[in-house]
């Protein structure tokens, strides 16, 4: 169990590599606001400038077995990662990556939104106690060991912070907190 979690980390770290460069911090946790604004533009860019994407005839049969009878996409672009196989795709203003062990079984999936399409009730949640902050961008990550119970990591930002809530469940908590500079 341990390994799938590794292999999704990596996969979400790999997936993201492109942005994060762009978004370094001091030990003093602070960011200037022109990299934090190109931090968390939401785009495909990261899936179609991917170096690691694949032909669909590569991709393991089972993995494109499963996908297809779970999601109804046609257009998704499919990478090979470590000890992993990632089949990525926008639909309807999110994307979605959805991570396959290199057996072809579901791993995980990792879905990326703007505020207009998350759950109101995780956003009434966060607006209770961030009534100030803007929602920038939601990601929300289901597992094998959390499926039909996502964990979901909300990005806001204010004047001088910029947060990154974790909710699972019913339980919220500062995951990261940024000061602005």
């Amino acid at each position: 169990m341990k390994h799938i979690l590794f292999v999704f980390v990596a996969g979400l770290i790999s997936a993201l590599t492109p942005t994060n460069g762009a978004f370094a911090q001091t030990s003093n946790l602070l960011a200037s606001k022109d990299l934090v604004n190109n931090y968390f533009k939401i785009g495909n860019a990261e899936v179609s400038n991917n170096p690691n994407i694949i032909n669909l005839e590569m991709v393991n049969v089972k993995a494109l077995k499963n996908f297809r009878k779970q999601y109804k996409v046609s257009d998704e672009k499919w990478s090979q990662g470590i000890n992993c196989i990632t089949a990525s795709y926008v639909l309807d203003s999110m994307n979605e990556t959805v991570y396959f062990s290199e057996k072809g079984n579901w791993e995980a999936s990792l879905k990326t939104y703007q505020e207009d399409i998350m759950p109101v009730e995780i956003r009434k949640m966060i607006k209770q106690q961030y009534y100030d902050y803007k929602i920038i961008v939601v990601s929300e990550i289901e597992t094998f060991e959390n499926k039909g119970n996502p964990v979901y990591l909300v990005t806001l930002e204010d004047a001088n912070h910029i947060k990154e809530i974790r909710i699972q469940g019913n339980v919220m908590d500062v995951y990261k907190d940024f000061i602005k500079r």
